[in-house]
């Protein structure tokens, strides 16, 4: 491909990814989606109220919150492994949804946040169609078709819908794993090979494992298909992988360590992802994505006259690329049916469809294949619309016939006529808002429908397809990621003033949805609560008696039953809310936020004169019993301990901390020990007056560390060792692909 073209080519895509969020720079706003922000208390009475989009919550209830805190963080000057504000403290680096090592992740974290929302949507969205149209390019498609392929990818409901996601980070990449793939089966050069690495660890790193998952399921699929011409390549391909696996070592590491030591697995279980399907009615949408409105658009009550439940979802049923491209797809798979790759990309796009609605026997596969019983097959659409957007680039010269445009005449005439008999049964319960909304509708799948035959019937017509394709899905992505200004993204209020100022060096806890977990790391206050797809097991236990629980604290209907456990200094709920708070608990504050403090300050550091061995069992039970006080006696589970029954007192403060480090100082009249109320996790290491100790696991989920008589200084430090390796691992496989590339 000549470099000039494939520059202008760049161009193009560029300007459509552009085009996508020109509304929200052109107003000076970033991609947040806060309007539904009013609904949690404090934020109220400070915020304007609206419909909002509730199906991009945890975008404002998540991913926001952890990119602001990688965001200070980075600021500050160093990259935090540790995250203390959520829970008792839990390993960011495996956090896989924060994706804190992707690139448009920790390289645009410096950031201002609007800056960071607009920049990153844009590159993604780019990515996704470049390499889609060089990759449409490989296969043979015209330049005007290439350019068709790659719009048609990177502005398909997929990319749109989930691109405040981290969905997207893995989905972007899709292309580029193909792209490189069938480049490296043909060239076999060295350099081919390492872009198939950096692209499979940027998928890796991308923070999303299910979409992962999907994607390298698929180019694993593409892999074996492209082997059947060198088969000795496969092994090459093999040796890609695991090359980008480790450049992704220092996620994957940690992510796994974490895994291990969560209520993932038993959370899962219940969740039965593998049986989710949409609803048949969800195909109608692929031609009209609109049909059931949207919760940017309005309207959603249509999707009652479709019986679209909430398995069918705006987000879930995702997969549309436009009548356009979905009509010259067709095309392609029918003129050039005997060629091998549009073969592979026919079945590709009708497997993805199949899985999304749930095919016999596919369910019953899911069900016991490990890593995708775990896993929602309806986020397979992906990859009918990244093969759609593909075979829609190969049929930019074919001839239609008239057959085929009588069949796709009668096919859209199909579609429209299953859409209007819809919302004729549900026309008496609509508003004139809605049917008006309704006839739209079908007007703009009749003109969208009207612009495919047109370009069906006459080839030369073809060279307009892309900026057709672009204003059609243009149409449909504007407003589905809200915009908003900075200033909306968590404002402080008095409420939260008082909460931060009542926090001291303990925790805050909320109650229902006032001030909604995740949410106060964008504020620095430490949450007793908090969600990162992940709890630890212990603490889930500690708190609950159980494990499993994927809702786990993600909203607390009733104070916790020991809050000196959680070293717990205030709590919050809406005002309205009446509330039976513990005996001696006061309320100090009112108005946009209810604001009680405890009767004592809430202590993370604790000195303790006697400690116990315990099996884990008696330790859970232990912490549990009703009258328990972390003061009285620590119980170790994790090895014996001498008896150390004293009558020392003593008193423990906290001097300063960061994210990998707390530092307290014990004054105390005997031996005894420090407890601290942060979570036990691997890689935690203690320094006793500057020496070495041993880290305790204690009162079943935290630390503790023994300390002599007199003044200690005592200093906790986070230092993964999985982040170690990981780093390690992925230095080695950088500086060997480095060594491959300069090969040629």
């Amino acid at each position: 491909m000549d470099p000039e073209r494939r520059r202008i080519d760049a161009v193009w895509l560029a300007a459509a990814a552009l085009a996508l969020v020109a509304p929200a720079l052109l107003r000076g706003h970033g991609l947040f989606p806060t309007g539904s922000l009013w609904r949690f208390a404090p934020w109220t009475s400070v915020l304007p109220h609206g419909p909002g989009n509730g199906l991009l919550s945890d975008q404002l209830l998540y991913f926001w919150p952890w990119r602001l805190f990688l965001h200070r963080e980075v600021l500050s000057g160093h990259f935090p492994a540790w995250n203390p504000l959520i829970a008792a403290g839990v390993p960011f680096a495996a956090c896989a949804q924060a994706a804190a090592f992707f690139p448009t992740e920790i390289l645009l974290a410096w950031l201002p946040p609007v800056a960071w929302s607009l920049l990153s949507a844009f590159l993604k969205v780019f990515a996704a169609g470049l390499f889609t149209s060089l990759h449409a390019r490989r296969l043979g498609a015209s330049r005007a078709g290439a350019a068709l392929s790659g719009v048609a990818f990177a502005l398909c409901g997929f990319m749109v819908a989930w691109l405040g996601h981290p969905h997207a980070n893995a989905a972007c990449l899709l292309p580029a794993l193909f792209w490189s793939l069938g480049r490296a089966f043909e060239q076999g050069r060295p350099r081919s090979w390492v872009a198939v690495a950096l692209a499979v660890g940027g998928i890796l790193l991308g923070g999303h494992p299910p979409t992962a998952l999907h994607v390298l399921a698929a180019c694993a699929a593409y892999a074996v298909f492209l082997s059947r011409r060198a088969p000795r390549n496969l092994a090459a391909a093999g040796l890609a992988a695991l090359a980008g696996a480790c450049l992704a070592a220092p996620a994957l590491l940690t992510y796994f360590e974490y895994l291990g030591l969560s209520s993932t697995a038993a959370a899962s279980q219940g969740l039965a992802r593998w049986a989710t399907r949409l609803s048949p009615w969800a195909v109608l949408h692929l031609l009209m994505p609109l049909a059931s409105g949207s919760p940017a658009h309005g309207a959603e009550v249509l999707a009652a006259a479709f019986e679209l439940g909430p398995q069918s979802n705006f987000l879930e049923r995702a997969g549309w690329v436009g009548i356009v491209p979905l009509a010259l797809a067709v095309l392609a798979a029918a003129r050039r049916r005997r060629e091998p790759e549009v073969i592979f990309l026919a079945g590709l796009a009708l497997f993805g469809l199949a899985a999304a609605l749930g095919a016999p026997p596919l369910a019953w596969v899911w069900k016991v294949l490990p890593g995708f019983c775990a896993v929602n097959p309806t986020r397979l659409l992906l990859v009918f619309a990244f093969a759609s957007s593909v075979l829609a680039g190969l049929a930019a010269d074919e001839e239609a016939g008239p057959r085929f445009l009588l069949a796709a005449g009668a096919v859209l005439l199909a579609a429209l006529s299953a859409c209007a008999w819809r919302y004729a049964q549900a026309w008496e319960g609509l508003t004139a808002m809605e049917r008006g909304f309704a006839v739209g509708q079908c007007a703009a799948a009749l003109v969208e429908g009207g612009a495919a035959l047109a370009f069906l019937s006459r080839a030369p017509w073809r060279r307009w397809a892309p900026p057709a394709a672009a204003l059609f899905l243009l149409r449909v992505g504007w407003g589905l990621n809200p915009s908003a200004a900075g200033s909306t993204l968590y404002p402080r209020t008095p409420g939260l003033a008082r909460l931060a100022y009542e926090q001291g060096e303990g925790r805050v806890f909320a109650l229902g949805w006032a001030l909604p977990p995740d949410t106060g790391m964008a504020l620095g206050l430490r949450d007793a609560r908090g969600r990162d797809f992940a709890s630890l097991r212990r603490y889930e236990e500690a708190v609950t008696g159980k494990q499993g629980d994927f809702d786990f604290y993600s909203a607390a209907a009733a104070p916790p039953p020991a809050p000196r456990l959680l070293a717990l200094s205030a709590l919050a709920a809406t005002p309205r809310t009446v509330l039976a708070v513990p005996p001696g608990w006061e309320k100090v504050h009112a108005g946009d936020l209810l604001v009680f403090r405890a009767p004592e300050p809430g202590r993370r550091a604790v000195f303790v004169g006697e400690a116990r061995a315990a099996s884990p069992e008696q330790a859970l039970a232990a912490v549990r019993a009703p009258d328990f006080d972390p003061g009285r006696v620590v119980w170790l589970d994790d090895g014996p301990v001498a008896a150390s029954t004293t009558d020392a007192r003593g008193v423990a403060h906290l001097l300063s901390e960061t994210a990998d480090e707390v530092l307290v100082i014990v004054q105390s009249d005997g031996p005894g020990w420090l407890l601290l109320l942060d979570s036990w996790y691997p890689g935690w290491t203690v320094r006793v007056n500057g020496r070495r100790a041993p880290l305790r696991r204690a009162d079943y989920a935290f630390r503790a560390v023994a300390v002599p008589a007199g003044s200690t200084m005592v200093s906790f430090r986070f230092a993964s060792n999985a982040l170690r390796w990981g780093l390690l691992l992925a230095a080695l496989a950088a500086a060997g692909l480095a060594a491959a590339w300069r090969r040629g």
